[in-house]
């Protein structure tokens, strides 16, 4: 059986109804320095992403996720670099910030990614899990659906997770396994330098799976007493947060789980949330809008990811967005885009790749 930790807050959708999903800029530390070596000016690259260079001073000041991933996609564009999100995770300093002190300070490496996992809307809105399973452990972590400029991104947090973890079992550890959501590029070379042999490309959600004994390493120079400060302050920060939760991202991310499951009626989503379909209706409409509405846009933002960031053949993209027949999905993709999947993916610009 899986035990789950989550994150307690879910992700502040993006949209004309929903509020911008958010990250802190501390997150961009070390963007600078690393363009530098490649003669890059950081500046027209956050413009560019939308961001200004004060935003990004304060860095435990929020910024949109969206725009921090669209900085890391016009970095690997303008530097030429298809691996800079790799790049990137591998630097910095993760004590900088409340949750790697955290880690950092936790007993053991397993404590440390509970907690991490349990407290990660004080970095980021976005879906982050740690479950446990059979001897083993993964790190879960997706971004929201509105979303399709994730690629950099999340190569970039995957990095980043191995170099913590790193941090307790030495800098040759290699995951038990990785998953990525999207296509694999052409070379491997350097993912497999910088992680190892064991990653998937066009997953459902990006993963890092440990084992039961790294999970149980020490973390070294753990400070107990620092550890119970800085859990005492994500929890207070939790609650400070809780008061700007949106409740459409739950019940999005529930919408995308039954989706992958098979099973995405009312009555699924609603045990997904705890819920009963009347329950859900109400929360629905008190939104200002419908399950249909929601479970469409969904479909339709999940689509575009799929066509533009993964490898997947188009029968399983139809699936994942629960369409038993290819002609059914073509019909909506019609709908959505104006165009055939396969027209759409064949003609739209590849968001994903610096070249």
């Amino acid at each position: 059986m899986d035990l789950r930790v989550r994150s307690d807050l879910h992700a502040l959708p993006a949209g004309s109804i929903e509020r911008e999903h958010r990250v802190r800029a501390f997150t961009l530390a070390g963007l600078r320095d690393l363009l530098r070596d490649y003669g890059v000016d950081h500046g027209p690259v956050l413009e560019e992403a939308g961001l200004s260079a004060e935003a990004v001073d304060d860095h435990l000041a929020w910024i949109s996720l969206e725009k921090l991933a669209n900085a890391l996609t016009v970095a690997a564009r303008v530097t030429g670099d298809r691996y800079f999100g790799l790049k990137h995770g591998s630097r910095g300093r993760f004590t900088s910030n409340p949750l790697g002190y955290l880690l950092s300070n936790a007993p053991d490496l397993k404590t440390g990614l509970r907690y991490f996992a349990r407290y990660h809307p004080v970095l980021a809105t976005n879906h982050l899990e740690f479950v446990e399973s059979a001897g083993v452990a993964r790190v879960e972590f997706s971004y929201p659906v509105t979303m399709s400029n994730v690629v950099q991104l999340t190569d970039f947090v995957l990095m980043r997770f191995v170099t913590r973890i790193r941090g307790a079992a030495g800098s040759h550890w290699r995951p038990v396994a990785v998953g990525l959501t999207h296509r694999p590029p052409a070379d491997l070379s350097e993912y497999e330098r910088r992680i190892g042999p064991r990653i998937s490309f066009d997953q459902p959600v990006s993963s890092v799976t440990i084992s039961a004994a790294t999970l149980a390493l020490p973390m070294p120079n753990a400070d107990p007493q620092l550890f119970h400060l800085v859990k005492r302050f994500c929890e207070e920060e939790i609650e400070r947060q809780k008061a700007v939760n949106h409740p459409l991202n739950g019940i999005r991310e529930a919408m995308i789980r039954c989706l992958h499951q098979g099973s995405f009626g009312p009555k699924h989503v609603a045990a997904e949330l705890g819920l009963t379909p009347s329950s859900l209706h109400r929360r629905l409409k008190a939104e200002g809008t419908s399950f249909l509405r929601l479970l469409n846009d969904t479909r339709r933002c999940l689509t575009y990811r799929y066509l533009m960031e993964s490898s997947l053949k188009l029968t399983d993209i139809a699936a994942r967005v629960g369409y038993s027949e290819l002609s059914a999905f073509s019909r909506a993709s019609r709908r959505w885009f104006g165009t055939s999947p396969r027209s759409f993916r064949r003609t739209s610009p590849n968001l994903d790749d610096a070249a």
